[in-house]
């Protein structure tokens, strides 16, 4: 197994041996991680400002507010990187084929779990969030009310999503809109991404289908009967950054599959947070 020692060499610093390269580095210590058996680790939790490094960690509110450079300069200075949507989108291909995250228990049967997302006025929750989940962690894995938390509910309202290892993430919906590593280029056809910022549209619209599904999309056809699976708003200038996931009140836009291109890089809205990669 994977582990580290912290010592201390002739300079007085605080120095970690790392058994899976046998050397010794500078310390971090960045909170919990998961293997997510795609190539790459990443935070269990949506990354917290923790002495000003940035840890996965369930105590606390996501650090948000954040641009997108903001971010990557923090996933860098802990000696990871921001998440990229290569890396997104296989996480969420491989969460839409793990049974046990969909409602009905069979992939492509029911609801894929959106998290903590709810809000009335965007239609079909019976609650609205006005803020982020005030707990996180074991206990608190649903969405159970207007801006509550608790260990049973609905579904949909699940804020933990399985990998087919068995490990588990959560807020990959929900909660924060999180920054990726990624910026667009308006337009249609290949490398670019469709303009749909005047209306949130599912995967199945057709001007989706030339790029824009291949790169980011889930594998299955899923219509609007298909909840949680989130939806795409696209491009409207070139250079805005990726935001991925949906937010505490995005509704049925959330989803592990949402898609958010309408953000300036230099965006720093409450609502706007982050998760590493290494």
């Amino acid at each position: 197994n994977h582990y580290t020692i912290s010592t201390k060499l002739s300079d007085s610093n605080d120095y970690c041996f790392d058994s899976s390269t046998g050397k010794y580095g500078t310390c971090i210590f960045s909170g919990e991680w998961v293997d997510t058996g795609l190539g790459f680790q990443v935070m269990k939790y949506e990354a917290r400002n923790v002495d000003g490094k940035a840890n996965s960690t369930p105590e606390g509110l996501p650090w948000h507010g954040i641009t997108q450079s903001e971010a990557i300069m923090a996933c860098s200075e802990i000696g990871a990187h921001l998440i990229t949507n290569t890396e997104w989108t296989l996480m969420a291909r491989n969460m839409e084929m793990v049974p046990e995250n969909w409602s009905g228990n069979a992939v492509g049967v029911g609801d894929l779990a959106r998290g903590y997302s709810a809000n009335i006025t965007y239609g079909g929750d019976p609650f609205s969030n006005t803020g982020y989940a005030p707990y996180t962690g074991p206990g608190y894995e649903y969405n159970t009310g207007g801006t509550l938390v608790g260990p049973s509910g609905m579904h949909l309202y699940r804020r933990t999503h399985f990998l087919s290892n068995g490990q588990v993430i959560w807020d990959f919906s929900g909660n924060a809109n999180e920054w990726n590593n990624n910026n667009c280029l308006k337009g249609e056809g290949e490398g670019y991404w469709y303009d749909y910022t005047a209306l949130i549209q599912p995967w199945t619209n057709v001007n989706l289908l030339d790029y824009e599904r291949e790169q980011a999309g889930p594998i299955g056809d899923y219509d609007e009967m298909h909840k949680g699976i989130g939806k795409y708003f696209g491009c409207d200038e070139d250079g805005n950054g990726l935001v991925r996931g949906g937010g505490y009140w995005n509704n049925g836009h959330a989803g592990i599959f949402c898609l958010d291109y309408a953000s300036l890089p230099t965006n720093n809205h409450g609502s706007l947070g982050f998760r590493c990669v290494r």
